[in-house]
């Protein structure tokens, strides 16, 4: 770290993610300015101790590491350069630092100000959902300098269990895109057996029996595969947010020449879902289910 104790701190963006990723922040004792776009998003933090400040670059003027966590890049445009946008708040030291999940392009571009302006940058994009976030059980996958890592790192420790310096960006987003491709393909795979096997006349939960006896469900397909059972979709990671992964994840691969048919015929079918858009992405099995009704 920079010093003995904790440093000044920003963090922006308080949807659901990123209020649970201030909040670990805030209960070990980071001193946090926040900024929100709406700002009573923010109330719960403020109430326990947080600053609210009244402009992305409002938050960025006093703080030595600066956390962003929105939705896509259109947030992250607006956060970053918009009216009294985080650029004109942080000072040549500071350390930003982009959790967003974002297109090759946006964090590109990013990366690449950052050079100009003389900010230390690191893309920091993680794996797991609101769960993970609340236990400060998150996986950070880290493109950047060393050094820079190094000073973040007990921050980045706070809030997830595990980071993997992934090289310098973009090569964090590309990872963090291929997991999500990853998962959104396993879940529509689950789903269709599901739909196949509910046909001939076994519902869910007694799926999930005899699957978790086998070695072949990945972690995130078992949790899948509960939530399926006991018709829970909660919003852990919505259809909306699948949707935009994959779009930006089509963006990335046509970039450098590489060919994902199993990942685009997963996106077509979350894209006829998308009236389920609000929910989990587990729900995509009701389609299946339904049609075997």
């Amino acid at each position: 770290m920079m010093n003995n104790t904790f440093p000044n701190t920003a963090f922006l963006g308080m949807g659901a993610m990123g209020s649970r990723m201030a909040m670990r922040l805030l209960d070990a004792g980071v001193p946090l300015t926040l900024w929100n776009r709406t700002g009573s998003r923010a109330e719960p933090l403020v109430s326990r101790g947080a600053k609210l400040a009244s402009s992305p670059s409002d938050a960025a003027k006093n703080a030595e590491i600066i956390f962003v966590m929105v939705e896509g890049d259109e947030a992250s445009q607006a956060i970053w350069s918009g009216p009294n946008g985080l650029v004109k708040g942080l000072r040549p030291q500071s350390i930003a630092i982009e959790c967003s999940t974002l297109s090759l392009k946006r964090i590109t571009q990013l990366d690449q100000e950052a050079k100009q302006n003389g900010w230390r940058f690191i893309e920091a994009p993680v794996s797991g959902s609101l769960p993970h976030a609340e236990g400060g059980n998150l996986t950070f996958l880290l493109g950047g300098a060393p050094a820079d890592i190094a000073d973040a790192s007990t921050l980045i420790e706070v809030m997830g269990t595990t980071h993997h310096h992934v090289g310098a960006p973009p090569n964090a987003t590309l990872v963090k895109l291929a997991i999500n491709g990853l998962l959104a393909t396993q879940v529509c795979s689950m789903a269709e057996v599901l739909g196949f096997l509910s046909r001939c006349g076994m519902p869910p939960g007694e799926v999930e029996r005899f699957f978790e006896a086998t070695p072949v469900l990945s972690p995130i397909v078992a949790a899948t595969l509960r939530q399926v059972s006991a018709k829970d979709f909660k919003s852990l990671y919505p259809i909306s947010l699948v949707l935009k992964d994959l779009r930006y994840l089509f963006s990335a691969s046509d970039e450098v020449g590489a060919d994902l048919p199993l990942v685009f015929a997963t996106h077509s079918v979350f894209k006829s879902q998308e009236e389920q858009r609000t929910q989990n992405i587990s729900a995509v099995a009701n389609n299946y289910l339904q049609l075997s009704d």
